[in-house]
């Protein structure tokens, strides 16, 4: 009787979990639930000091008022790279004690003055770039109660926030780059690469390979205990979704049809849970479209699904003895499965297996020969460039046809080309004039030379060579901010009580 019950209300009770969920979603981990186990019923010590379980749970909503406060550069610099929702907040809670800490013993201060500017300052109190009393108002009388907060806790994290800037420029005050170093960063950014190619194509030799009949039959003798047929599945599927039509429903009209359509599926489900139901039946009587779908497996989509891989997901999950599925939501509406067959996992036979194995045999000897014949163009081109002809000639004489790949660099790549990306990535690390080894690709591999690193334009670097020098002295501040944090939270003696 009770797993009717469950059954019969499952669903009306996920729409209300889903519900809840995206709300308590709405925060980037803006959650109570990890905050509450953050020294539950345990006190924690930092610099042999306690910190009681109610100091935490204050800091625990701190940081979710951070992020509604759009507090970036906060929670970046004492989040760090958590990875996972309890530990984003744990460092929170003890790096913005460290920080304060250490400020305190550096004699770094924030005036109120600064403070009431750093308010002013945040863009959620802004209209139109300027300081908006009403929204600051508005926002202070509706968020913050509910979080036991008022408009001190803005306040102290803007000093938080102040004072970690003003650690940054302390330990980042030698941080400014040598000229050097700017114009090396800046050549290896906008230094110009033009590049010209050899090409093999895999296609060509698979399309001369040749595979055998003793090595089919060798290769399944091999393979034959991991050659196994995929299980397969026959469903029937009840339709609740949007018509496709020439102009699909937008907006209003598109999530009122979708409402409609979630309470048909909704009553579905609760009819399919009395004794005898007829899934097919059940699902007319609801206005859903039921389909017979033949089989197919995992990495299929049949179009009667929907060509989502959730639904074909759930298909997997059912059993003959628990064959009708809850309803599976997606984009354009809702669906439910009627598990009506199961082909099984079982081994392959030659005849069975023989197309992927001569794929296999053709694929293998075509990567040889093209290794091959790569090598062999390789040797005879670098004799000509030795000779001193040009890579286009040298090509020509040993074969093959060389094409221009086209000038780039970091700052502007040039991906519109085959085999782009590791073009690019192998003449980075080539000098004026070299050619690459073999480069392997996705459609077979390249030869490249480097023809020409043009000069680079002095009038360009002397126009940014400031902007790129605050650039790099804000990466090692960063750097060197992330260090020291990490360094000074191992001094503080953070003890957390094991929870039980």
């Amino acid at each position: 009787m009770l797993n009717r019950l469950i059954r019969r209300y499952q669903q009306p009770l996920l729409i209300v979990f889903t519900v809840l969920i995206i709300i308590a979603f709405v925060g980037f981990f803006d959650r109570s639930g990890a905050m509450g186990k953050l020294g539950a019923n345990h006190e924690a010590t930092i610099y042999g000091r306690p910190v009681t379980e109610v100091q935490m749970q204050r800091e625990a909503r701190k940081f979710s008022l951070a992020q509604k406060l759009g507090m970036q550069e906060l929670l970046m610099s004492v989040v760090g790279r958590p990875q996972s929702e309890e530990a984003a907040i744990e460092n929170f809670i003890w790096n913005s004690m460290v920080v304060r800490y250490e400020a305190e013993q550096l004699g770094l201060s924030v005036s109120e003055d600064e403070v009431f500017a750093g308010v002013q300052a945040l863009p959620v109190f802004q209209t139109g770039g300027a300081f908006d009393p009403k929204k600051y108002g508005m926002i202070v009388r509706s968020a913050l109660p509910s979080m036991g907060f008022d408009e001190k806790q803005v306040a102290d994290l803007v000093r938080d926030e102040l004072r970690l800037k003003k650690l940054k420029m302390l330990l980042g005050a030698t941080a400014a780059p040598a000229p050097s170093e700017v114009r090396a960063i800046y050549d290896q950014r906008y230094q110009k690469t033009e590049a010209s190619v050899v090409r093999f194509k895999l296609d060509d030799f698979l399309a001369k390979a040749t595979s055998p009949d003793e090595e089919v039959q060798k290769l399944f003798e091999t393979r034959k205990n991991q050659l196994k047929s995929e299980e397969k599945r026959k469903v029937q599927v009840a339709t609740f979704v949007l018509a496709t039509t020439d102009k699909p429903l937008e907006g209003k009209a598109r999530a009122e049809e979708l409402g409609r359509l979630g309470k048909a599926a909704e009553d579905f489900s609760v009819a399919m849970t009395e004794k005898g139901a007829d899934f097919a039946a059940v699902a007319a009587k609801a206005g859903a479209k039921v389909e017979e779908v033949p089989e197919f497996t995992r990495r299929d989509v049949p179009p009667a699904l929907g060509g989502a891989p959730d639904v074909v997901a759930a298909a997997f999950k059912l059993t003959m003895k628990e064959p009708v599925s809850d309803i599976i939501t997606t984009e354009r509406g809702y669906y439910a499965l009627r598990l009506t067959g199961i082909s099984e996992v079982r081994p392959l036979t030659l005849d069975e297996a023989r197309p992927q194995l001569v794929e296999q045999i053709k694929r293998e000897r075509a990567q040889e020969a093209l290794n091959l014949k790569a090598a062999e163009v390789r040797t005879k081109i670098d004799t000509e460039l030795k000779a001193g002809h040009g890579f286009a000639e040298a090509a020509t004489a040993a074969g093959v046809k060389a094409e221009v790949f086209g000038a780039f660099s970091q700052a502007e790549p040039k991906f519109d080309g085959t085999d782009a990306r590791e073009v690019m990535m192998a003449a980075a690390e080539l000098k004026e004039g070299a050619l690459s080894p073999f480069t392997p690709t996705a459609t077979g591999g390249v030869l490249i030379r480097v023809d020409k690193r043009p000069p680079i334009d002095d009038s360009k670097f002397a126009a940014q060579k400031e902007f790129l020098a605050d650039n790099i002295s804000q990466f090692s501040r960063e750097t060197m901010f992330s260090e020291w944090l990490k360094n000074r939270r191992a001094e503080a003696r953070v003890m957390v009580p094991k929870r039980g």
